[in-house]
């Protein structure tokens, strides 16, 4: 299990990714914001939770997101 998990995504993409989280049911999460972006905070994340967020965020190497 992972300790912690964070993306950083500009203001403009926070409503969206925020959106699309809440339709994938996962809502144990917090945000800090950070100069001009918002930065998605997960702590106890699973293995399997760790590998949907990483693709969900784009961040798995072989997601591109629009």
């Amino acid at each position: 299990m992972t300790q912690h998990l964070s993306f950083s995504v500009s203001l403009n993409d926070a409503l969206r990714f925020s959106h699309g989280l809440r339709q994938l049911g996962i809502t144990h999460y917090y945000l800090q914001p950070r100069e001009d972006q918002i930065v998605f905070v997960f702590e106890r994340v699973s293995d399997q939770s760790h590998t949907i967020l990483k693709r969900f965020f784009g961040a798995d190497g072989s997601s591109l997101r629009n």
